[in-house]
């Protein structure tokens, strides 16, 4: 049979969005209210100090004690916030993202260390993707939520909807950058030059008049080097390749 409570669903979505070693979040099967005992309570609790306490820890010290008597018949506790749940939250927003440029981008931030800043960096150029990533991510946390309480078997008696979605941005700008990309790319390789660095070294330079930001996404992509003085960029092999196959798409 499935326990009726009325759950403080804001203080509920906090505790499951921290991860600290230095506290733990308990649920109150009485009252529905988050519970909250610190690391340093916690050892108060076991080894009380000689000298006297605030009165504001001996207060805690109070609902540590209560929490201790009480696990696991008035009190559970909540799971922490857990990376790795993270990072596949990150994975599953990225594969509904229209824009392939973006799709690409984030998928390339989310290699490696500091995973979660480079996915919000590349996240704060487009300000809708990234009001779309909080909804998102708000939706994650409530199944999560939805699941655990599920699994306690706790029912609540003050349910509430999941937060909405928004739509992702259309495919059509996807294909609009993607469509300038390719011809600044194919303007760059019809107007390269060959230049001999060494007796077995050629490559293709082209004049810097485009705009910086599709350099700039040309050069993320593999496709071109530059830098920030020079007033040329260099063709790579793979751009080499790529702007080849542009011009024999248009050449049809």
């Amino acid at each position: 049979m499935k326990r009726k409570l009325e759950i403080n669903w804001m203080e509920l979505d906090g505790a499951f969005q921290t991860g600290s070693w230095e506290m733990q979040s308990y649920l109150d099967l009485e009252t529905g209210e988050v519970v909250v005992v610190t690391d340093e309570v916690s050892r108060y609790l076991e080894e009380p100090p000689d000298e006297a306490l605030p009165d504001w820890i001996q207060e805690m010290l109070k609902v540590a004690q209560q929490v201790e008597e009480g696990y696991g018949t008035r009190y559970i506790a909540i799971p922490q916030a857990d990376s790795h749940e993270d990072y596949r939250d990150m994975e599953r927003f990225i594969s509904t993202v229209r824009n392939d440029r973006l799709r690409d981008r984030l998928w390339q931030a989310i290699q490696g260390r500091g995973a979660f800043r480079y996915f919000k960096d590349v996240l704060a150029e487009h300000p809708a993707e990234r009001e779309r990533w909080f909804a998102f991510s708000d939706r994650c946390i409530y199944e999560r939520i939805s699941w655990w309480l599920e699994s306690e078997g706790i029912e609540p008696t003050n349910p509430i909807e999941p937060p909405e979605e928004p739509e992702p941005e259309p495919e059509e700008e996807s294909s609009r950058e993607t469509l300038i990309e390719d011809l600044t790319l194919l303007l760059i390789y019809l107007c390269s030059w060959e230049e001999k660095l060494a007796p077995d070294l050629i490559v293709h330079r082209a004049w810097k008049g485009y705009l910086f930001e599709v350099l700039d996404a040309l050069e993320e992509q593999g496709y071109i080097s530059q830098t920030r003085r020079a007033k040329s960029v260099t063709l790579t092999e793979e751009g080499m390749l790529r702007a080849q196959e542009i011009e024999a798409r248009y050449t049809l």
